[in-house]
């Protein structure tokens, strides 16, 4: 019988399936890799105190917004430290920006650029946001401000200001600066010192000033006008005690009270209407003007005041003062009235002419033989209400205070005579003048001009 010696077993081998293995799961891997390195943000890179390491552009701009939000901010004052989040101060950055920055600035493919730290940084700050947030938790870092007033001073019925007055508040700029620079810094426990900033009444000194001037000016020419010219003034008082003087932030409003106006209208129209005056002119007989003894003016009647304390009311409110009424004119006349005056020696008489209407007859006085009063046609030269008459050498007579004198011929003309009461056809009294009573030299005086012609014969 044949034996046979059994061998051991070998053990079965597995099959290896390395190419499988590296080939493809491991291209896969070294591909997705890559691609991570390309899209993701280098490791040990924070902004605003957000780690944004291994994180792709959008996700790190993500936590920089929620970092910054939640930061906690201790703001030192002098009453005591108080802390507020970057939300409640309307604290914001341009992350998207700044994690695109990041991404170019430190990619992860480039070791080189890895464990940068914290980014540099501007915060921006909600000015409303913040304020209302610190006003609330430290109110003593602010003091308001006060608006210069504009009021009207009785005392020197004028309108005044009282100067405004700058409150303090809190320099947000450079709060932002601070805060942007400690998150530069790595972010975490951030503590700022604010610093003040003057903060500038709504209206200023200069534009309440500038409101004082012009309502000033507006009472000052307030009133009621005709042709321009003003008709009834109203006092500057008066007019304030019309108006209102209000504000809308830094702009001023007037109104005036119609009821308060309509009082005064009603008093205008007995100050404003007025009977016409017509005009009075002495002329020669060739119709030259030589006096103006009656000034001429239109006659004005106002036929309602309907509407006027309305419309003043709303012209005041526009800063207009000038109300310009609607009155009824009745044109004043011009009268030219020839006046000559005739001394007749035979009949001992002056007689005085206008338009060759015999106004008066006064008895005279003339010259002696020796001294006559020469006939001729003379015009009035001069006119004096007193004189002495000789009193200087090469006269031999001297007559003090000679009252009423109105020349017309050298040194001779008519003039009153309280020496003699010799009047009449006859009568030679005088040097060469025309003697008459006191009151009558004075009518002629008053009737007479420089220009007026006068006619002396027999």
């Amino acid at each position: 019988m044949v034996q046979y010696e059994w061998a051991p077993a070998e053990p079965v081998r597995k099959k290896r399936h390395l190419g499988l293995w590296f080939g493809v799961p491991g291209g896969l891997l070294a591909v997705a890799a890559t691609a991570c390195s390309l899209l993701l943000v280098a490791p040990g890179v924070s902004a605003a105190g957000a780690e944004i390491g291994w994180r792709t552009s959008d996700a790190a701009a993500q936590s920089i917004m929620t970092s910054l939000a939640s930061t906690t901010i201790t703001i030192e004052g002098e009453n005591g430290d108080v802390a507020l989040t970057g939300a409640d101060l309307g604290l914001s950055v341009d992350a998207k920006a700044i994690a695109e920055r990041a991404h170019a600035d430190h990619p992860l493919w480039n070791v080189g650029s890895w464990n940068a730290g914290s980014l540099d940084l501007d915060v921006d700050i909600d000015e409303e946001a913040a304020t209302t947030a610190l006003r609330g938790a430290a109110p003593t870092l602010f003091s308001d401000p006060v608006d210069a007033r504009v009021a009207f001073d009785t005392a020197a019925s004028a309108y005044s200001v009282a100067e405004a007055q700058a409150g303090t508040g809190v320099d947000l700029d450079a709060l932002a600066s601070s805060i942007s620079a400690a998150l530069a810094d790595g972010g975490g426990a951030i503590t700022v010192t604010p610093q003040p900033s003057e903060v500038e009444a709504v209206i200023t000194t200069d534009e309440a000033q500038a409101e004082a001037d012009s309502l000033n000016t507006l009472i000052g020419q307030a009133g009621f006008y005709i042709n321009g010219e003003k008709a009834v003034a109203v006092e500057p008082a008066v007019v304030a005690s019309w108006l209102t003087i209000t504000t809308d932030g830094d702009t001023f409003h007037v109104s005036a009270d119609e009821a308060a106006i309509a009082a005064v209208v009603a008093t205008v129209p007995e100050k404003v209407n007025r009977t016409v005056v017509d005009e009075k002119v002495v002329t020669d007989s060739a119709g030259k003007h030589l006096r103006t003894i009656q000034k001429g003016q239109d006659g004005w009647a106002l036929p309602t005041t309907d509407g006027v304390a309305a419309s003043f009311a709303e012209q005041l409110g526009a800063g207009n003062g000038v109300y310009e009424l609607a009155v009824e004119v009745q044109e004043a006349q011009t009268h030219e009235l020839y006046r000559r005056i005739d001394v007749d020696k035979s009949d001992g008489v002056t007689r005085l002419y206008e338009n060759e209407k015999l106004m008066a007859t006064y008895s005279m006085a003339i010259g002696k033989p020796g001294s006559p009063t020469d006939n001729g046609n003379y015009r009035v030269y001069a006119q004096l209400t007193k004189q002495d008459m000789g009193c200087v050498p090469g006269y031999d007579y001297c007559t003090k205070d000679v009252p009423w004198v109105t020349y017309f011929n050298g040194d001779q003309g008519l003039h009153g005579t309280y020496w003699h009461s010799n009047f009449g056809a006859g009568a030679m009294m005088s040097h060469g003048c025309v003697n008459l009573t006191i009151g009558a030299a004075e009518a002629v005086y008053r009737f007479a001009q420089v220009g007026t012609e006068v006619s002396v014969h027999n």
